[in-house]
């Protein structure tokens, strides 16, 4: 399920609606399947783009062989977004986009640590929720000497 389309000049649209997958997706957290559902799999993925804006995306797949009713919701270091409840068709592949901003320098190594960034996705089929993390990033690193 490794997709993803990662941001370019511009930012991808952020929820209440589910989107098309248009590319892949370069840092995803490993796909795990629902709870609920055998074949229904989701993933929490962070996207940066070139000038350094990210955003949590959640992504899910259905491979169950029947339609299941979804909704999903997004916690991250960029802000909180909730994708509508619908239907996902087996054989299909979406993403509820979280909001986008800047990707600050994180601080790795020191008490006051700043980052790395990324949050959590929560993905419910059929009334059952189950969550996960998004995978993380940092933008360089602004230590000071010492």
């Amino acid at each position: 399920m490794a997709g993803s389309a990662v941001l370019g000049s511009g930012q991808a649209v952020a929820a209440p609606h589910w989107q098309s997958i248009s590319g892949p997706f370069t840092s995803c957290a490993k796909t795990v399947g629902h709870t609920a559902v055998s074949g229904v799999n989701f993933q929490g993925c962070l996207i940066v783009n070139a000038n350094m804006d990210a955003q949590v995306v959640l992504v899910v797949n259905n491979h169950s062989g029947a339609a299941v009713t979804i909704s999903g919701a997004i916690e991250s270091d960029f802000g909180n977004a909730s994708c509508v409840q619908t239907t996902l068709n087996t054989g299909t592949q979406r993403a509820c986009y979280g909001p986008t901003a800047a990707l600050a320098e994180c601080r790795e190594g020191h008490a006051d640590v700043a980052g790395p960034y990324g949050g959590t996705v929560r993905f419910t089929v059929n009334g059952v929720t189950s969550e996960m993390e998004s995978t993380k990033a940092c933008n360089g690193y602004a230590d000071p000497l010492d």
